[in-house]
């Protein structure tokens, strides 16, 4: 292995990555394809258009537009690059990044442009990629942008970026730490078996959201059946390092400074700890372009029937994570995930078919106040630093979700 210069600052938090690249993939029409030969993008989808008719006024040909059926409506106009809402049928989009997130960067486009230019280039493996001319960034909006990156997409969080120089950029993946957790190392990586695990990411989400979600469904729908199908698909197993740092560190912004596969890995596994479940909701989130908040807050736990929840309650000192959905109306509700999984792993124990009541799901802030009384702090996962520990930046959530 190589050692190789590191994009980040080094820290103690890191913990060793499980490199397992022999993998069986249960698709097995994902094994004939690489990485170049993904479905169709986003891109193939043609923005919509007012209609126009042609009128002949003073022998010259107008175009006259129909306002009725050319007017954009504000549903449409936050549904922009939405396959579901265009054609139907979901595509899976590479460049997604929620519109949290894109709101918080639109004034440092040069980030904004760089962690699209990441995101592209890890899903479509290349090694090496280049930023100029137009594209061309100093190494802080590079940086920047790699952390949305980061943030974004689980196949980011799978490699290393290193400057070759000026304007070109080396990806190494599955890079691997020391046991010390110190120094970084590039893998001897079979980029076969990077194109495999990748494609069979992207099929794992297709599939799942193509089989539950209709075009028909609106923002909430949305997040409620991927939340319903995530339960029912993922087990959560207990990382009691990452439970343990919970207590005094937010735990997304350590995921993020972590080399792992787990996410990526759940086609084959469909196990994950709690915060990469957290993550990967936050993950299908993004994909159906509902607007959403990752949340992670310390606090008290006010309900105390569930063996499972209160361990880990012990554990973390009171930390918690979930997300805060916006619907089509700016009315926002907490989303507790993980609560709901785990009381449900919890009511499976006496009765294997027990289906989820979900009643975390779509609550009010004084109905969150019945599971869980925040108490300490409260971190958004945000580019803005501002938020990240701040009360009055969390949007509110003032009424529970009725259908």
């Amino acid at each position: 292995m190589k050692k190789t210069k590191k994009t980040r600052p080094g820290t103690t938090h890191k913990r060793s990555i499980a490199l397992a690249l022999s993998i069986v993939m249960s698709f097995a029409v994902l094994m004939a394809n690489g990485c170049n030969n993904k479905p169709k993008t986003i891109e193939d989808y043609p923005d919509s258009q007012p209609v126009a008719t042609v009128e002949t006024k003073d022998g010259v040909n107008v175009e006259i537009f129909d306002e009725d059926e050319g007017t954009v409506t504000a549903e449409e106009k936050n549904r922009e690059h939405d396959s579901l809402f265009d054609s139907g049928v979901f595509v899976y989009n590479p460049e997604a990044i929620s519109s949290f997130n894109r709101e918080e960067m639109k004034n440092k486009e040069a980030s904004l442009k760089a962690a699209e230019k990441i995101l592209r280039a890890v899903y479509d493996c290349e090694t090496e990629f280049e930023l100029t001319g137009d594209d061309e960034v100093d190494e802080m909006d590079f940086n920047r942008g790699l952390k949305l990156a980061r943030m974004t997409s689980p196949m980011v969080s799978c490699v290393d970026i290193t400057i070759v120089d000026k304007n070109t950029y080396k990806i190494s993946y599955f890079p691997v730490l020391s046991e010390d957790h110190t120094e970084l190392y590039e893998n001897d990586t079979d980029m076969a078996d990077v194109e495999r695990k990748f494609t069979a990411f992207e099929e794992y989400v297709t599939k799942a959201i193509n089989n539950n979600i209709t075009a028909d469904d609106d923002y909430m729908t949305r997040a409620e059946k991927i939340y319903k199908f995530l339960m029912d698909d993922i087990e959560i197993e207990n990382d009691k390092e990452m439970l343990e740092q919970a207590a005094s560190i937010n735990p997304f912004q350590l995921m993020l400074e972590f080399y792992d596969t787990d996410i990526i890995d759940v086609p084959e596994t469909k196990k994950l700890d709690q915060w990469q479940f957290v993550k990967l909701y936050d993950f299908f989130l993004t994909q159906l372009n509902v607007k959403h908040y990752v949340i992670s807050a310390g606090g008290k736990l006010v309900d105390k029937s569930y063996e499972s929840i209160n361990e880990v309650f012990e554990i973390t000192n009171g930390e918690w994570a979930w997300v805060i959905i916006t619907d089509e109306n700016d009315n926002n509700y907490i989303c507790d995930i993980l609560m709901d999984k785990m009381v449900l792993d919890e009511q499976r124990k006496s009765q294997e078919d027990y289906e989820s009541d979900m009643l975390y799901f779509g609550i009010s802030d004084k109905t969150r106040k019945e599971s869980i009384d925040i108490m300490g702090r409260i971190y958004g996962l945000t580019m803005d630093a501002t938020k990240n520990e701040s009360g009055t930046n969390i949007p509110q959530c003032k009424e529970d979700y009725k259908k």
